[in-house]
């Protein structure tokens, strides 16, 4: 395990016990930890993981809805993503390949420690921004 994810492995066992499920992402040259959790938001529980490898970032990342893009909608999509876009500094949405989609933060760090209380402060940043944008994201999604 890469010594930024002991780091934050010691910080979650101290500060947020069974917050995450660990999961070492075997034969990976960057040593990459993913920390997979959930995070409740407007009654759905989103897929969250927390992902330290040896560069200087750490990453957190949430599924927002799986398989977003429906018929007819991607380009009004793709439109209110960007829109988002333009208006966070903390986080980017985007469709990724399945075309679910995705909010992710990246963090600076040393390549040896990473800071818990602020990931944990970006973490509820992101989750402050999400609760605001979900409903009209679903909206858009299931219309």
């Amino acid at each position: 395990m890469n010594k930024k994810a002991e780091a934050f492995k010691a910080y979650v066992d101290e500060k947020h016990p069974h917050a995450f499920e660990l999961e070492e992402i075997p034969d990976d040259a960057y040593e990459t930890v993913a920390f997979r959790s959930f995070a409740e938001v407007r009654g759905s529980r989103l897929p969250v993981v927390v992902i330290l490898d040896t560069s200087i970032y750490a990453l957190i990342r949430i599924l927002v809805v799986p398989h977003a893009v429906h018929e007819g909608k991607r380009e009004e999509l793709l439109e209110r993503l960007n829109a988002y876009n333009k208006k966070y500094k903390t986080c980017k949405y985007y469709l990724d390949d399945e075309g679910d989609i995705v909010l992710d933060t990246c963090i600076l760090c040393g390549e040896d420690t990473v800071d818990g209380d602020l990931v944990y402060t970006m973490f509820n940043v992101l989750l402050r921004e999400l609760e605001e944008d979900y409903p009209e994201l679903m909206k858009l999604v299931w219309a």
